[in-house]
């Protein structure tokens, strides 16, 4: 038996697809095979029994064209199969990028195809391929309301669209002409408006829970409520707070979310992808998610002492407890709630960002 540290080359056969390469390395009872594919060279070296006995064998293959630096290979007991994709779809006159054929390679003959029966193959593939959707489609069930919902859905992504662009819109021009001073009579002159889009966002509610829309009922439940609430509640019934800045904020957050939320829905209901307003959607979310909450929890924190005062919302428990619960107290539960759901709709907004906008996942070996 030849000494293990002698260094030897084993057989390589190849062959090639428009998107792939395939070496077959003539090596039985491989161990430990290290195969790596750097500054376009694939290097590869491995304990095995070739042609020479058992012994290491190792090999390196500069290629003609780009390649993708993920691989994969599959290790059988008579040989290794390497799998490489191109990083373009063409078809390579040779594999290696010396014209001189190494004395180790030579092709497969049983994967060798040329160019136009690899096209052939390729067409079939995907003629096979188109044939088996259109039958898994043909099984499904097709819903007879399934245009009316688009159209429903999409009457109903404009006119919030319609409504928070015109709060927008209105808001900036006011901060521009008034500055400083729009922030204190903002619910005066918004509040109509906001109502209407909030209360009109209850529908969103009722789509989760009928199964017009797939997205989850928790998170569209904590928005809506907790917006209704801030509006409804806190703002609606205090006028002390009506007059604050931090309405503006509420306000503004809430209305340049939607602002491209809304358009994105829109689109999707009749199958338009915009990529710019796809990136938007899912990234301006990060830092006004959290910014909306703040001031909804600055609203609160401003409001507690209000209530408080004003006993309004109170109440006494019936005798002989006899107690009276201020409603300042629940603000107060609810602003610990606040931060809870936040963490709630930030994971479902990474998880839809990473659905959306995630990299393609990796074949793995």
């Amino acid at each position: 038996m030849q000494s293990q540290s002698q260094s030897l080359t084993p057989h390589v056969h190849w062959a090639q697809r428009h998107s792939e390469l395939y070496l077959r390395v003539e090596l039985s009872d491989v161990q430990s095979p290290e195969i790596t594919i750097t500054d376009n060279m694939l290097h590869f070296k491995a304990q095995g029994h070739g042609a020479k006995g058992d012994n290491i064998y190792e090999f390196q293959l500069a290629f003609l064209e780009p390649v993708m630096p993920q691989l994969v290979y599959k290790v059988t007991q008579r040989q290794l199969n390497i799998t490489v994709q191109k990083k373009e779809s063409n078809w390579w006159e040779r594999l290696t990028k010396q014209e001189r054929r190494p004395l180790f390679l030579a092709p497969d003959f049983d994967r060798w195809l040329d160019e136009s029966d690899a096209e052939m193959e390729l067409k079939a593939k995907e003629e096979e391929e188109r044939i088996n959707k259109i039958r898994i489609e043909s099984r499904v069930p097709k819903d007879p309301f399934r245009q009316l919902k688009r159209g429903y859905l999409f009457m109903y992504n404009l006119v919030q669209f319609l409504g928070f662009s015109w709060i927008f819109v209105n808001m900036t021009v006011r901060l521009f002409i008034l500055g400083k001073d729009s922030f204190y009579d903002t619910f005066h002159t918004i509040a109509d408006m906001m109502y209407f889009c909030q209360t009109l966002a209850f529908i969103e509610i009722l789509n989760s829970l009928v199964g017009i829309v797939r997205s989850p009922l928790v998170p569209s439940l904590l928005q809506v409520l907790g917006r209704n609430f801030v509006l409804f509640i806190v703002l609606g019934n205090v006028e002390e707070m009506q007059s604050k800045a931090v309405v503006f904020f509420v306000f503004y957050c809430w209305s340049i979310i939607e602002l491209f939320r809304y358009p994105f829905y829109m689109l999707s209901c009749i199958d338009i992808e915009w990529k710019l307003l796809t990136w938007i959607r899912y990234t301006i979310w990060i830092p006004l998610y959290p910014l909306g909450i703040l001031a909804e929890a600055v609203s609160l924190i401003q409001a507690i002492p209000i209530f408080s005062e004003t006993g309004k919302f109170s109440f006494t428990l019936p005798y002989p407890m006899s107690a009276t619960i201020k409603f300042s107290f629940f603000l107060q539960i609810y602003l610990i709630l606040l931060f809870l759901g936040l963490f709630i709709n930030l994971r479902h907004l990474y998880k839809q960002r990473r659905q959306h906008l995630g990299s393609k996942k990796r074949k793995m070996k």
